[in-house]
């Protein structure tokens, strides 16, 4: 005797795979949420790491430019300070060439070395640790993962050498970066500006200094109009 399935065991089947198929969706739509949000998170952390990358970048520029103007002193040129500083020798920066890149501010490990923006907790001041209104801060970021290194190049002026500094402007170049985890790209951030020498000459114009002199030299010390014989008629012909 063949027994057939009833009608019951017919829809119990059927309710049995629309359950199936509804725990499917459901499960897709959270895999692909959980992708999308995963992937706003890399985005966002990418741009902030961006903006710490940038603002190491920044930092370095600054303390680059007071360095070169400390090593610049009362000169015209900043041959000599180019010719004082060791070459970079980097894939991507190699050493030599016309125009080579040289570290203005070397790290703690020497040329090639990072300079940290690490944040010693012990040199913060009372108020640094706290908030505005009196809160101490339970815990706030070390920044030890943030880093920079800064280069001089000379830009191209007359003379063909990289180390002989013609019209008192070079290329100062800073790089921040922020490391990652293990295995992991670092952020970097570029900036570069064009500096130039302030040690300007001295001008002066021509004439006597004393009261009255102006550029044409015509006057005396007294304030009178010396007579040079040369006043043009601008009486109107009738």
């Amino acid at each position: 005797m063949v027994q057939r399935p009833t009608t019951r065991r017919r829809q119990g089947g059927f309710t049995l795979l629309v359950a199936m198929g509804v725990v499917t969706m459901v499960t897709l739509a959270v895999l692909l949420s959980y992708g999308v949000v995963s992937r706003e998170a890399e985005v966002q952390g990418d741009g902030r790491r961006y903006k710490e990358a940038y603002f190491a970048a920044e930092a370095g520029l600054a303390e680059g430019r007071e360095a070169m103007r400390i090593r610049l002193g009362n000169l015209q040129s900043y041959s000599s300070a180019l010719a004082a500083m060791p070459q970079v020798n980097e894939p991507g920066l190699p050493a030599g060439g016309d125009r080579p890149y040289l570290e203005v501010l070397q790290g703690p490990g020497g040329v090639g070395g990072w300079n940290s923006l690490a944040i010693d907790e012990s040199d913060l001041a009372p108020t640094e640790r706290q908030s505005p209104s009196g809160d101490a801060y339970a815990a706030f970021p070390l920044q030890t993962n943030v880093r920079y290194r800064v280069f001089v190049r000379d830009d191209e002026d007359a003379t063909a050498s990289g180390l002989d500094d013609d019209n008192g402007q070079v290329w100062l170049i800073a790089v921040g970066e922020v490391v990652g985890r293990d295995g992991s790209r670092p952020t970097r951030a570029v900036i570069q500006a064009l500096i130039s020498n302030e040690n300007a000459p001295a001008v002066t114009s021509p004439g006597p200094t004393q009261e009255g002199g102006g550029p044409a030299g015509t006057f005396d010390g007294s304030g009178t109009v010396t007579d040079v014989g040369n006043e043009v008629d601008i009486t109107p012909a009738p």
